[in-house]
């Protein structure tokens, strides 16, 4: 388990990018990173709300990775 959302986060963006050669692309305006940590610091600091780009399909929640949706937000019986 994971005593933090922002600690759940970074381990999904890690799995969203595995295969990828260790490095991070931000996936609103491409920017690429060596570290995971240093990809999520940069999405909550330039980018908002308006900039997630993956919608749920049962509620108006957004997210910036898939694996974010499929795995943080679709499997947890109270998601939506």
């Amino acid at each position: 388990m994971f005593d933090s959302p922002a600690k759940l986060l970074c381990h999904l963006i890690e799995h969203s990018f595995e295969g990828m050669g260790g490095t991070f692309k931000c996936p609103v305006c491409f920017t690429v990173f060596v570290q995971a940590n240093k990809l999520q610091q940069h999405i909550f600091a330039v980018h908002g709300q308006e900039d997630k780009i993956y919608d749920c399909s049962q509620c108006p929640q957004k997210f910036f990775f898939q694996t974010e949706l499929q795995v943080g937000h679709l499997k947890s019986a109270a998601a939506c």
